[in-house]
């Protein structure tokens, strides 16, 4: 088990490694200028941080109401 866990860290820390040389040699042969290229990531940032949050509260409210759902089963199947 241990071998596996880490034969699994080596291959993450591979897939991790290639992102992040495959992400700075993007940014570096990009044909935009240096600080275009920040502005637009910074903007798509924004949109997904946005998005995430509205998907957060989403899971959020959706847990909460099965948890509501789930305790009021509960307590009528208790009451039976």
């Amino acid at each position: 088990m241990e071998h596996d866990t880490r034969k699994l860290a080596s291959y993450a820390g591979y897939f991790i490694s290639g992102t992040v040389i495959g992400a700075a040699l993007g940014v570096l042969f990009a044909p935009k200028a240096g600080s275009e290229t920040r502005e637009e990531l910074s903007l798509w940032l924004k949109e997904k941080r946005a998005k995430g949050r509205v998907e957060y509260r989403a899971v959020k409210e959706a847990l909460e109401t099965g948890r509501k759902t789930f305790a009021a089963k509960e307590k009528e199947l208790a009451g039976s």
